[in-house]
């Protein structure tokens, strides 16, 4: 697998961006059939009822009784009081015959100690009638990171699908309301469903709303898949595995997540498989890196956010974003600051479970381990966006709000590169596939038009931003129109597309 995304990523490999479909990923890679009949059988004949199993078998459902799991497992499951909310979890780590451990990636569902946590951030919760002075606009964004020469040319997400990653819904009429204001079209989206879950607004509908009013502000043609999933480790799982089992969003975005240590091991190793799938398909996955610098697990010790660890994932970092009386560029710095007395800034550091990716190999930073994010877009809420959010069980949605963190930045990064992609197929170029290997060559190679703002100011509460990639800031932010016409040039130039290819 590893030997095919290398292949994939590398222009002068006849297998470069020839990506498969699902049927190929699970014919060439999935779990075989005798490894998923032994796994059913195996919990069958310890009385749990197998439910189903996901169309590329990485993923099988199953139920049954307290007593039967524990069983099944050699655990015994107990319930803990954690910061006033009972939890459920295991003694003991759940053991299998020997026969059948190399079948099994993970078991989910045994415990429900952490969730995931949106990675939006804001000054304060009072909100005006109207968008804030203070807050960008679709228009601030497009000029400041240079995207509307591209949507000038007509390339606004046309054609093109981004799937967003949510765990709670949204109000629908909020972003027909955003909409309108900032004349970007009529609304594009639908939603799918997740394991019976329903859009209903609740404590984190903010984070889809915001996902949704960002990709439509750089993309406001593209069609929005809306993946609705519940907040548990077997919600998120399912969730990520519809996104790559569907594969009809190239382009997808995820503002969710939490510390590699409350993820733990097991859990990063069903999303390496998943995101893996992604990546060997051509899609791109933008992560935000999380909101609390170099210290993402909330404590002292140095840490990075799931999944945008993930080496096949984008991890995208925060800046502050200061611009000049026309909108355009003016100057960034590392995002970090203290807001009554919780520190907050770009996530970004050294994944504990990845190593050093190829696409990580000519950095100035010689550390062996994935480091994170790969790029960065202004996330600071004292320079946050103008949102509108009206649903939701919580007093932040009261209409037009200032919006910031990495939750922001990474749809924004989604939105752009959709309309990369439009306009790479318009030149009959390949889209961006699996998109790291080519996003650290427009650094790292010469091009004709300088692809980033290298942001050599500022930290992330430990990590400085420095000349070339930082641990703070990455590679930097973008200057889309310059990206769009390099990389319409000579770097994705590879062997003629055949009949399945994406573009």
């Amino acid at each position: 697998m590893d030997l095919l995304l290398t292949k994939q990523a590398d222009p002068t490999s006849p297998l470069f961006h020839h990506y498969l479909t699902p049927q190929e990923f699970k014919s060439q890679f999935g779990p075989t059939k005798d490894a998923v009949n032994n796994v059913k059988l195996f919990l069958q004949s310890h009385h749990l009822a197998v439910t189903s199993i996901s169309s590329n078998n990485l993923v099988i459902h199953t139920v049954g009784s307290v007593a039967a799991i524990e069983s099944t497992f050699s655990i015994m499951l107990y319930d803990y009081i954690i910061n006033g909310r009972t939890a459920f979890a295991p003694s003991l780590n759940p053991a299998v015959p020997n026969d059948l451990a190399p079948s099994l990636r993970n078991i989910a569902g045994l415990n429900n100690l952490s969730m995931y946590e949106p990675r939006y951030r804001m000054l304060k919760e009072d909100a005006p009638p109207h968008p804030l002075p203070i807050s960008y606009t679709p228009n601030d964004i497009q000029v400041a990171y240079d995207v509307k020469p591209l949507l000038n040319t007509g390339a606004n997400g046309a054609g093109q699908t981004i799937a967003l990653f949510e765990l709670d819904g949204y109000n629908p009429a909020d972003i027909t309301t955003y909409l309108d204001l900032y004349k970007l079209g009529p609304k594009k989206f639908s939603d799918v469903l997740i394991d019976g879950t329903r859009n209903v607004p609740g404590s984190g509908a903010i984070e889809t709303t915001l996902d949704m009013e960002m990709v439509s502000s750089m993309a406001p043609n593209a069609l929005q898949k809306v993946y609705i999933g519940p907040n548990t480790t077997v919600g998120v799982n399912d969730t990520y595995n519809a996104i790559v089992t569907d594969n009809s969003a190239k382009v997808v975005s995820t503002s969710w997540g939490q510390c590699e240590q409350a993820a733990g091991e097991a859990e990063m190793g069903t999303l390496h498989d998943i995101f893996r799938q992604g990546a060997a398909q051509g899609q791109t996955f933008f992560a935000a890196s999380g909101d609390d610098g170099a210290y993402d697990c909330g404590d002292t010790s140095l840490s990075v956010d799931s999944p945008a660890n993930q080496p096949s994932v984008v991890g995208v970092g925060g800046t502050t974003l200061l611009l000049n009386k026309d909108s355009t560029y003016g100057s960034e710095s590392a995002w970090s600051t203290i807001v009554r007395t919780q520190l907050l800034g770009g996530g970004g550091g050294l994944s504990s479970y990845f190593s050093r990716p190829a696409y990580q190999n000519n950095l100035a930073i010689t550390s062996p381990q994935r480091m994170v994010p790969d790029v960065s877009a202004n996330a600071d809420p004292a320079t946050g966006y103008s949102v509108y959010c009206s649903g939701g069980n919580t007093s932040i949605c009261k209409g037009w709000i200032t919006v910031g963190g990495t939750s922001a930045s990474a749809p924004v990064w989604a939105g752009m590169a959709a309309d990369i992609n439009q306009y790479l197929t318009k030149q009959k170029k390949i889209s961006l596939g699996n998109a790291n290997s080519i996003l650290y060559a427009l650094s790292n190679t010469p091009q004709r038009y300088p692809a980033y703002h290298d942001v050599t100011t500022g930290t992330n509460a430990f990590y400085k931003a420095t000349i070339g990639y930082d641990l703070a800031t990455g590679l930097g932010t973008p200057d889309i129109w310059n990206i769009a016409r390099n990389l319409s040039g000579s770097i994705l130039r590879g062997p003629a597309l055949s009949e399945g290819d994406p573009g």
